[in-house]
């Protein structure tokens, strides 16, 4: 039981892995990969609102060196714990 707990959790940190990785691509591949994404598991549109915001592109496209600096940090804890997971997964 106690394997297959370990096995279940090192496959849930490795996809949360991958999906930390992408936040270091650049934003155009981001965009179409999250185009592809909504294709295949359609989510609500918002597209209906008249109301928008006076800059948006200056908004979406900014990333705060703090963010980057939290986000390289969650990626390097989270690959932490899969190594350890890896080494305890014949305990």
């Amino acid at each position: 039981m106690r394997r297959i707990l370990l096995r279940i959790l090192l496959t849930a940190l490795v996809l949360v892995e991958l999906w930390l990785l992408t936040g270091f691509l650049p934003q155009r591949w981001q965009e179409n990969m999250y185009t592809r994404l909504n294709k295949v598991w359609p989510s609500q549109s918002y597209d209906y609102s008249r109301i928008t915001h006076p800059n948006m592109e200056g908004e979406l496209q900014r990333v705060e060196p703090i963010g980057t600096a939290l986000l390289a940090v969650l990626t390097v804890l989270n690959g932490a714990a899969i190594v350890a997971l890896w080494r305890r997964r014949d305990v």
